[in-house]
């Protein structure tokens, strides 16, 4: 075929006829997956608190919660402000909404019926709160996928939940999803790893991942980096590719040429590892060159030795 086949780690999943799977986390946490989406709820002694309110998942999610326990969503966290993952929180009248500030501030921008103020703000780096007396660690390392995206850590039920960071079994979606600091998002992985955990919860791809997963992930991302940075100390600008001053043009063929030869190493080392490596490989490349140029990370040598 014309795409490389998935490895198995990355391959669905047969679902019911229900068109989601409910999978234990712990012993009161629970993963909601429906095709290629994910969302999170735990049960506590008062209520059930939902981590996203996925589009995708607008009735199946509160039709699994359902199948679980009859107590009420006293709380859903949003772990960013994108759509897809927070816009069917309307399904979950009453309930209490908790996220980063700025999360709050990004959503202000442009109100949306569908995606309402936060009633509880994180506004630390370390914040933790007591819901239905289960203790839940919100942790921000700073801006990555998008500002304001929480890792969220239920040490009660030994799982972690971060939104659109880590894909279990795949390399990243085009950019990390045109990610807002590409060199946050090592920051976020290693604040992930400095957790004590057995399930990652990521919102997308067919399963949950475990620390191998995610190790696997910061192994992507530094190979990515690094390869990429050697590729641009080497290649070349070609001023012939355009007439005299077409800047963009000639970076255009440049960016191109760069990207080609860091997909390649990429495919040949991860390619039957990581599913999609040689989908959006070439678009991820091009935005790491931005990002080193214009992020200019102090990213200290010894993270970049896997």
């Amino acid at each position: 075929g014309q795409f490389l086949p998935l490895p198995e780690g990355a391959r669905p999943v047969a679902e019911p006829a229900s068109g989601y799977r409910v999978q234990r986390a712990g012993e009161t946490g629970y993963v909601v997956i429906g095709g290629f989406v994910q969302a999170t709820f735990v049960v506590t002694a008062k209520g059930v608190v939902v981590i996203d309110a996925p589009t995708a998942l607008a009735e199946k999610l509160p039709a699994a919660i359902r199948s679980v326990t009859d107590k009420p969503v006293t709380h859903v966290v949003l772990t960013h402000d994108h759509f897809d993952h927070i816009g069917a929180v309307g399904a979950f009248k009453g309930a209490k909404l908790i996220a980063h500030k700025a999360t709050a501030e990004l959503l202000k921008i442009f109100p949306d019926p569908k995606r309402p103020q936060p009633d509880i703000l994180i506004t630390r780096d370390k914040q933790s709160l007591t819901l239905g007396g289960m203790r839940f660690d919100f942790l921000y390392p700073g801006a990555n996928h998008e500002h304001g995206n929480l890792l969220v850590h239920v040490p009660g039920n030994r799982l972690v939940v971060m939104t659109d960071l880590v894909m279990p079994g795949w390399v990243p979606y085009r950019a990390w999803g045109n990610a807002d600091h590409i060199p946050g998002i090592l920051k976020a992985h290693d604040a992930i790893l400095a957790l004590d955990f057995d399930t990652y919860v990521g919102g997308h791809v067919y399963r949950t991942g475990n620390r191998q997963d995610v190790i696997d992930s910061r192994a992507y991302w530094l190979d990515l980096w690094n390869w990429t940075g050697e590729e641009v100390g080497r290649t070349p600008f070609d001023t012939s590719v355009a007439e005299a001053g077409n800047v963009w043009a000639v970076q255009k063929v440049w960016f191109d040429r760069v990207a080609e030869k860091v997909t390649a190493r990429l495919i040949e080392k991860w390619g039957k590892r990581l599913g999609g490596a040689d989908t959006f490989t070439r678009d991820t490349v091009i935005a790491v060159i931005v990002s080193a140029f214009t992020d200019s990370p102090n990213i200290p040598k010894g993270a970049l030795i896997d």
